[in-house]
């Protein structure tokens, strides 16, 4: 299995080189040259297997030689084991909120969880056959810098960097990154926006070179594994269907989980389609709605992972778009986002119009977000958390033409207490109890300037 990136202008790779790095030399994100696909028979036969066997037999030919089925199998056993479901994913049908997928079983109650727990020991595989230390970056909007550092803090030969916005996350997401006592761990508040860390993280990697003693590598889903990792679970929720085709309504901000069920759906897995959930930072909605993809500025919302305002990996289903083409999708990458991308546009069009029948969209107010968290816990008498919540609230706007709609829950509503707990009653109840005590730990953070310089003058004095 070779990798290239979506831009063309870097060499092919073999996994590990992917495992171990963040976007390409050239700008762009690597892709699998051929992704695998399974017959129907393959499928079939998958069906009875548990989550952690189902993920060996999907992950493993992406891997080429960089490990045999048996020690991918030990990988997986142990990065599961923390988990509170032994199938690692809940399906839960309810009468009024329908299918419910609860991906928040994972030590930091999160979706993250399930990849995470992964690429960690997958990267302290890595780390034996390398001979630089390995150093991971990651930008988050909330629960990706704790799942990272939840998962990568016990494997004392690797470091970690995570940038989050200052002020501009929930408490106990903050609360989460930075009370570790690792020394291993570095959590840094950055005084601007998602966006700002997600760029710097990204000129990082351009600049790899500057950093001779380590390897950086990326957290963030523009890892490869991310999302691979995740489209395992496409493939367990239509076995728990009773192979019912569905549509998946997925909360999205960075276009990472959206992008999986596209990969699973190039594997073979026949699904209806996929529903890209936002809130009012609306990038993915505009762009399914009116054909363009433009960057606009971020605004604060009650659903604090989803304040993005670049989809990082709507460049991979660019390159399928763009029919395969990575000197368009480089020219348009790298004019983004002086130049907004138009897909109305001759070829493109034709392509675009066949892919966009495989998504739908829409966008929630944070009005709405809270009527939809009071509306579930009085019908249902289920807690939903802001992200979840735009799922359902979606589901509400469309018609859709399926046997199935599957909500992704993708965070346990007691991590986002600031804006929840005003709305239902006896919310404390539904609070785990590692989130509640974990507000009384102390916190160990830096915080700076969101200007690129100051970032990387802190990483290299930890390094020189």
């Amino acid at each position: 299995m070779k990798y290239s990136s979506t831009r063309g202008k870097s060499p092919s790779v073999n996994f590990i080189d992917v495992l171990t790095s963040g976007v390409a030399p050239d700008g762009g994100l690597y892709i699998p040259d051929n992704f695998p696909i399974f017959s129907s028979k393959q499928i079939q036969e998958f069906e009875n297997l548990s989550y952690q066997d189902l993920a060996k037999n999907i992950i493993h030919p992406f891997l080429d030689d960089f490990l045999d089925e048996n020690e991918l199998e030990k990988i997986i056993k142990n990065a599961y084991a923390s988990f509170r479901k032994k199938d690692v994913v809940h399906l839960v049908k309810d009468k009024n909120l329908g299918n419910i997928l609860e991906l928040f079983h994972g030590p930091t109650f999160a979706f993250k969880d399930v990849a995470m727990q992964l690429l960690a020991g997958l990267l302290n595989k890595a780390s034996e056959k390398i001979d630089k230390k390995i150093v991971i970056l990651g930008a988050t909007s909330g629960d990706t810098g704790s799942a990272a550092i939840e998962a990568c803090k016990r494997y004392k030969d690797i470091d970690i960097f995570i940038l989050f916005p200052n002020k501009k996350i929930s408490k106990v997401q903050q609360k989460q990154m930075t009370t570790s006592n690792s020394s291993n761990v570095f959590p840094i508040a950055i005084n601007g926006d998602f966006d700002n860390c997600q760029d710097h993280v990204k000129r990082l990697f351009l600049e790899q070179s500057d950093f001779s003693q380590t390897q950086f590598v990326s957290i963030n889903s523009i890892n490869w594994t991310r999302i691979m990792a995740q489209s395992v679970y496409f493939f367990f929720t239509k076995f728990k269907l009773n192979n019912s085709n569905f549509i998946a309504s997925i909360p999205s901000g960075n276009f990472g989980h959206a992008y999986a069920g596209w990969c699973a759906k190039k594997m073979g897995l026949n699904i209806d389609g996929i529903h890209i959930a936002t809130n009012k930072n609306d990038i993915l909605h505009r762009l399914i709605s009116s054909n363009f993809y433009q960057r606009d500025s971020t605004q604060q919302s009650l659903a604090p992972s989803m304040d993005i305002s670049v989809a990082s990996n709507f460049e991979r289903l660019l390159y399928d778009i763009f029919n395969k083409n990575k000197s368009k999708v480089n020219n348009s990458m790298t004019n983004f986002p002086q130049n907004p991308i138009n897909l109305n546009n001759d070829i493109e069009s034709q392509n675009w119009s066949q892919i966009k029948k495989f998504f739908t969209s829409s966008s929630s107010s944070d009005e709405e977000i809270i009527h939809t968290i009071i509306e579930s816990y009085k019908d249902s008498r289920m807690v939903v958390d802001p992200h979840t919540a735009t799922a359902i609230n979606g589901n509400k706007k469309n018609t859709f033409n399926s046997e199935e709609i599957v909500t992704f829950a993708t965070a346990h509503p007691g991590k986002f207490p600031e804006a929840i707990e005003s709305h239902i009653m006896d919310f404390d109840s539904h609070r785990p109890i590692e989130l509640i005590n974990i507000m009384d730990k102390e916190e160990k953070y830096d915080i700076l300037d969101k200007n690129y310089k100051s970032l990387k003058d802190f990483i290299q004095k930890k390094y020189n």
